[in-house]
């Protein structure tokens, strides 16, 4: 599996981890396979694949908090409401999910980088105003939702082992990361720069 390579790190990381890269192989871990040998697919557990999509839900009310000050334009600012509000609840439904299925989430090297990198993305964004922000925002929401559809659909769909996790997927997290991304992109356009 291979991924763009503007996708954030963190995806690309995941991607890796997917395919059978490792940070630090351990002691006793099987060998790299050959440069030209096609990437070998390992599933991620699902106890990460919880922590990761909490912690991107986590990231995008992170920005969202900030948009809610900064906003400028009606639909930037509906655009806003709705991350809050379905971030919020996905947040709350992998929680309760998590309990129901009795894995614990399990943050790891994804999971801790997608934090990391949400940092500098905040402070570029408390550094703009105005039309710049909205701007901003929305394609920094398009970029997002993109990668996190890339995760889903090339890595957590094909790793997920407990059924309940996979509907959670396809049924909750999708649709809402689709629905985001659809009105980001729509909005994209009416937010062009002025010359």
């Amino acid at each position: 599996m291979r991924f763009h390579r503007n996708h954030l790190i963190s995806l690309t990381l995941l991607g890796a981890l997917a395919c059978g890269g490792r940070a630090a192989p351990s002691a006793g871990a099987p060998p790299e396979p050959a440069r030209d040998a096609p990437p070998v697919f390992v599933p991620l557990p699902d106890a990460n694949t919880l922590a990761i999509v909490r912690m991107a839900n986590n990231v995008e009310l992170a920005y969202a908090i900030i948009a809610a000050r900064r906003a400028t334009t009606t639909s930037v600012k509906a655009l806003v409401r709705r991350e809050r509000t379905t971030h919020t609840a996905l947040n709350v439904s992998v929680e309760r999910l998590a309990r129901q299925i009795d894995v614990e989430p399990r943050e790891g090297d994804v999971s801790r980088l997608l934090r990391d990198q949400s940092m500098p993305r905040r402070d570029s964004l408390r550094a703009l105003s105005g039309r710049r922000f909205d701007s901003a925002y929305v394609a920094l929401e398009i970029r997002s939702h993109r990668e996190l559809l890339v995760a889903i659909d090339s890595v957590f769909l094909r790793s997920v082992s407990n059924p309940r996790l996979g509907t959670y997927l396809t049924d909750s997290l999708r649709p809402a990361v689709r629905a985001h991304l659809t009105q980001a992109e729509r909005l994209q356009s009416t937010l062009a720069p002025r010359q």
